[in-house]
């Protein structure tokens, strides 16, 4: 998924903000936008940990990372 889908997807994650809308990648993340912190949070199916990103450029580095480990192009 390229940089500029992500963006797009944390946005409208944003837009419907009271909206409960979670984006699930089988195995490896679930994400979410918590109205109440405003952060997008991102929960690792491996660990169980929850990361919360406040702004959707961290936000939208960090799922890029995930879903493409083998890319070395910047950002």
């Amino acid at each position: 998924m390229s940089i500029t889908k992500i963006k797009k997807m944390l946005n409208n994650l944003i837009e419907y903000e009271d909206c409960t809308i979670i984006h699930t990648i089988p195995g490896l993340i679930e994400l979410c936008y918590s109205k109440e912190s405003n952060a997008f949070q991102v929960t690792t199916f491996a660990d169980g940990n929850v990361f919360s990103y406040y702004d959707v450029e961290t936000a939208s580095d960090v799922l890029y990372r995930a879903l493409n480990p083998d890319k070395k192009e910047d950002l």
